[in-house]
C-alpha cells in the first residue's frame, strides 16, 4: 500500500463503520484468560486496531510490525505504548512460543504476500494454545478499484481459509463470512469500478460518510458480527476466523 493510501486510511479509520465494527468485534474475541497478555499485531498498519485493543486492555503487552515504515510512524504518533518496528509476515523477528494472540486484519491478501508462509511465521511464534484471529477479502466477483488501491491481490473463499488454517497446525474455533448484508450493493460498485477507463486512478472505499449513514452503516455491520459467534454466516465481503494453536 502507497504512503498516500495510509495517509488516507489514517485520515477517516477511527470514524469509518467498517473500521469500527471489526475492531470492536476483534477485542470482544479475544478473551483472554488474564488481563497481562501479549499480543502482536502482524501488519498493523497505522495502529487503529492496537489502539482498541489497549483501549480495552490497559495491562497487555501489545506489539505491532509492519512492512511499510510510513505505516510504523503513523502507528507510533498514536502514543499506545506499544512496541512497534518495520519487519515482514514472512520473517517475523520473534522468538517462537512468544505471544499469546497474533492478529493478522485484511494483510494476507496483499501483492507479494506468501500466504501460506506467513500462516506458519504466525504459529511459530504462538504459545501452545494461543489464538490467531483472522480477517480476509472475500470471493473474486467483490474485486475492484479498491483492491487495486490497497494492494489486496487474492481474495478467499471460506474452504481456502480452512485448508491455510489447516495447513499451518491451527484448529479452527470460528470462521464465517461477515458484511453479508452490504454484499449486493459493494458488489454493484466494485463492478462499475470495474468498467471504468483503465487510465483512471483506482479509489479505496474508505472515505468521511455523513455521520447518520455511518452509524447506521456501523450499527447493522455490528449486529451482523455479533450474530456470526452464534451461527457462521453463508456469504459475505469478509471472512473472519478464530484458530488456536496445535502443538
Amino acid at each position: 500500500m502507497t504512503p498516500q493510501e495510509h495517509d488516507v486510511m489514517r485520515s477517516v479509520e477511527d470514524r469509518y463503520w467498517w473500521y469500527q465494527a471489526l475492531r470492536r468485534h476483534v477485542a470482544a474475541s479475544l478473551q483472554p484468560a488474564s488481563r497481562q497478555f501479549s499480543l502482536l499485531d502482524a501488519g498493523c498498519g497505522t495502529g487503529g486496531m492496537l489502539d482498541v485493543v489497549r483501549q480495552s486492555f490497559p495491562e497487555a503487552d501489545l506489539t505491532g510490525i509492519d512492512a511499510s515504515s510510513h505505516a510504523i510512524e503513523l502507528a507510533a504518533a498514536r502514543n499506545i505504548n506499544a512496541t512497534l518496528q518495520p519487519a515482514n509476515v514472512h520473517d517475523l523477528p520473534f522468538a517462537e512460543n512468544n505471544f499469546d494472540f497474533v492478529l493478522s486484519l485484511d494483510v494476507l491478501s496483499h501483492a507479494g504476500v506468501d500466504d501460506s508462509l506467513a500462516m506458519h511465521e504466525m504459529h511459530r511464534v504462538l504459545r501452545p494454545g494461543g489464538r490467531l484471529l483472522l480477517n480476509l477479502a472475500a470471493f473474486d466477483f467483490l474485486k475492484g478499484a479498491h483492491d487495486c488501491a490497497v494492494d489486496v491481490d487474492r481474495r478467499y473463499t471460506r474452504p481456502h481459509v480452512r485448508a491455510l488454517l489447516a495447513g499451518a497446525n491451527f484448529q479452527i474455533e470460528r470462521l464465517t463470512y461477515w458484511n453479508a448484508i452490504f454484499t449486493p450493493p459493494i458488489a454493484l460498485l466494485r463492478w462499475l469500478s470495474r468498467r471504468r477507463a483503465p487510465s483512471a486512478e483506482p479509489r479505496s472505499d474508505f472515505r468521511s460518510l455523513p455521520p447518520l449513514l455511518n452509524a447506521l452503516l456501523k450499527s447493522v455491520a455490528a449486529l451482523e458480527l455479533g450474530a456470526s459467534r452464534q451461527v457462521s454466516l453463508p456469504f459475505g465481503t469478509s471472512l473472519f476466523a478464530v484458530a488456536r494453536k496445535n502443538g
